[in-house]
């Protein structure tokens, strides 16, 4: 049985920033793979749309149904349609520890996760700050035990901190966790598809900035970087045959 691979994707466009060239290979090697888009009630755009949180948030999932038509429809596509930040607290970065209703919301991922994920499960690093992805991460690290867990490095904001900050953050998590965490670039290598091509069709969350962080991180590192405990790493890289 092919291992499953599911994605725990903050928002709409966040799996396809960090892991657009793993998901051409994973659907390439006939993996299936569901993303898990958890904050798609929103009305934060990039650029001007005219319209309010139903039609952003109509917007963004036709968007995603671009995204998946690239790999000719083989996503399996969830969205949770919990309230993006903005809609919540009013604030985007996490000022301090989780309030009541962020601890309700990590409560509310886990059980999904716990009631549908079965495989692999890759989650954000959590870099950058943003309360929404520290949602998602808190949801998984509770629950890390009961899952084959890799992370993936949140952009833009990877691109934006130095690489020390980055393995700071890594040793962090690892204490956290009482895990070794080990680094794999993989993705340009007979890639099938044009990243840039691809994250230009979240349109609305998309601009000429954003984009050249996203495809300078990606050349800088020749592909897309995963971390996780070696013996996940391993049970990815038999699934992919390398």
């Amino acid at each position: 049985m092919s291992l499953k691979i599911n994605i725990l994707s903050p928002h709409i466009d966040d799996a396809a920033y960090g892991l657009s060239l793993h998901i051409a290979r994973f659907v390439s090697s006939k993996l299936p793979v569901t993303i898990i888009n958890c904050f798609t009630v929103t009305k934060w755009t990039a650029v001007f749309v005219p319209g309010g949180v139903k039609e952003v948030s109509l917007l963004r999932a036709q968007e995603d149904m671009a995204f998946n038509k690239v790999f000719n429809s083989a996503l399996n596509i969830t969205n949770l349609a919990l309230l993006d930040a903005p809609l919540r607290n009013g604030y985007v970065l996490q000022p301090g520890p989780f309030v009541e209703n962020e601890l309700t919301l990590v409560e509310e991922i886990k059980s999904y996760l716990v009631a549908n994920v079965e495989g692999l499960l890759l989650c954000p690093l959590g870099i950058g700050n943003h309360i929404d992805h520290a949602i998602c991460r808190e949801a998984v690290l509770e629950l890390y035990k009961k899952f084959d867990v890799l992370f993936y490095e949140d952009l833009p904001y990877a691109y934006r901190i130095t690489p020390k900050e980055i393995e700071l953050h890594v040793r962090k998590l690892e204490d956290k966790l009482d895990v070794k965490l080990m680094s794999q670039v993989d993705g340009l290598q007979n890639c099938t598809i044009d990243k840039e091509q691809v994250i230009r069709l979240y349109k609305s969350q998309m601009n000429d900035e954003i984009c050249s962080e996203i495809i300078s991180y990606m050349n800088l590192l020749t592909g897309e970087r995963l971390w996780g405990e070696p013996r996940v790493m391993e049970q990815l890289g038999n699934a992919l045959n390398c």
